[in-house]
């Protein structure tokens, strides 16, 4: 038994005795409950690491333009810092191992850390952003960057070819059957919507996972959404602005359009979690409580006789139903957390029998979604529709084409332009 609620007032469910066996839903606004601290691991100082590790690998007499760090790092976003951060522990990593000096460093030494990061496992295109992490460093130091020397270019080149493979994309997740003519397979996002519950927290999945899709966001940009930046137009639709982005970071702006549909399941998932404004989507935390049983009075010679004298045990009780809290916090989800929805619901599609993927197949699907695979699902979708790649690009902003070719090229045949035109004069 859901318990509705006013935004922004406690809920306060009422029990009938006829309906003591049912479960007790309860929904509490943003800001009236407290929810419980998760055991995860605590923030890092990105910055600060990064600091760290710079003056640890610096050779006696090297320094850091204080002016150019300190520019260069305002120009960057927090997920830019993080992956600096963590190219360079990789690199001092290596340097741990290898010894000698880590910065300012040789063509040689870079091929060597090449090699070693080869003989780990890593793939070509990790290698590549540690290499272009390397190159920002010597900037900040100031000195010549030897990431572009030829030796190290061949480096690279000799490793992809014997790497032998292209970059792993993420696996798509495309709407369904009915885009390009085809039957859809493996997961869609028509089926992890129809896995998505009705208590509260289905609904944001719900409402998070059509928003992700139809705009094609960055999961930096999914879970930024303010309340603020939709708007309902008034065909039901929405208009959704997009005030910063990876490849706008100075804040310039876009927007992208919401469907119907989508717009729907937003305004059910703001009325259930109580939301007025602020971050959209949000974390809810799940209280659960065990129905209890009602007890008659009973006799002290009733008792164990080594049982603890306690009144409270001998006096009747009422019989208690079962009941769910759902706590709405009031920050906005982290990447991970959306990573955890994706992969959450995608198993909870299969255990319904929503897919006809068993065993290693399954498990290959689910490891292949990720964060980005709205974004791949709708690129593909919108090629196998017959739009071109500039349009496309335009539409999910990026700032050259070669990106949506990239996430297009995995598109199954018979959605490709070859089979569109074919289909028209070779039927």
């Amino acid at each position: 038994m859901a318990v509705s609620q006013t935004p922004g007032l406690p809920a306060r469910p009422t029990v009938p005795a006829q309906m003591a066996e049912a479960e007790i839903v309860t929904v509490v606004a943003p800001g009236r409950a407290r929810l419980p601290r998760r055991s995860a691991g605590y923030a890092l100082d990105r910055v600060a690491q990064l600091t760290r590790l710079i003056t640890s690998l610096l050779a006696t007499g090297s320094s850091i333009d204080q002016l150019a760090y300190r520019k260069s790092l305002e120009a960057r976003a927090p997920a830019s810092v993080k992956a600096l951060a963590n190219d360079l522990a990789c690199y001092a990593g290596f340097c741990g191992r290898a010894g000698g000096i880590g910065l300012p460093a040789t063509e040689a030494r870079i091929v060597a850390f090449v090699e070693d990061c080869e003989g780990r496992g890593l793939k070509p295109a990790t290698v590549g952003r540690r290499l272009a992490s390397l190159a920002t460093v010597h900037g900040l130091l100031g000195v010549a960057n030897p990431v572009t020397g030829p030796i190290v270019r061949d480096a690279l080149r000799g490793f992809r070819r014997r790497f032998g493979a292209g970059q792993r994309q993420a696996g798509a997740l495309r709407y369904g059957d009915g885009v390009g003519g085809e039957t859809a397979k493996g997961f869609t996002l028509s089926t992890l919507l129809e896995a998505c519950p009705g208590n509260v927290a289905g609904l944001r999945d719900a409402a998070l996972l059509s928003v992700g899709y139809d705009a094609g966001l960055r999961v930096s940009e999914l879970v930024t959404i303010a309340c603020e930046h939709v708007a309902e137009q008034e065909d039901g639709s929405g208009l959704f602005v997009i005030p910063r982005s990876k490849t706008d970071q100075e804040g310039r702006g876009a927007t992208a359009w919401l469907s119907p549909d989508t717009m729907r399941r937003v305004t059910a998932w703001r009325l259930e979690a109580g939301i007025v404004n602020g971050p959209l989507f949000r974390r809810v935390a799940v209280i659960r409580t065990q129905a209890r049983p009602a007890r008659r009075a009973r006799a002290l010679s009733e008792l164990q006789g080594n049982a603890r004298w306690d009144p409270a045990a001998l006096r009747p009780q009422s019989a208690k139903p079962a009941a769910v809290t759902y706590a709405i916090g009031e920050t906005p989800l982290t990447a991970a957390a959306v990573r955890q929805i994706l992969k959450r619901t995608a198993r909870r599609a299969a255990n319904e029998g929503l897919v006809a993927l068993f065993g290693d197949d399954l498990e290959a699907a689910i490891a292949a979604l990720s964060t980005h695979s709205l974004r791949v699902g709708l690129t593909q979708d919108l090629f196998a529709s017959g739009e071109d790649a500039g349009p496309i690009a335009q539409a999910l902003r990026w700032t050259s084409t070669a990106t949506a070719l990239r996430y297009g090229r995995n598109l199954l045949p018979s959605s490709g332009a070859t089979a569109r035109m074919l289909n028209k004069i070779r039927e």
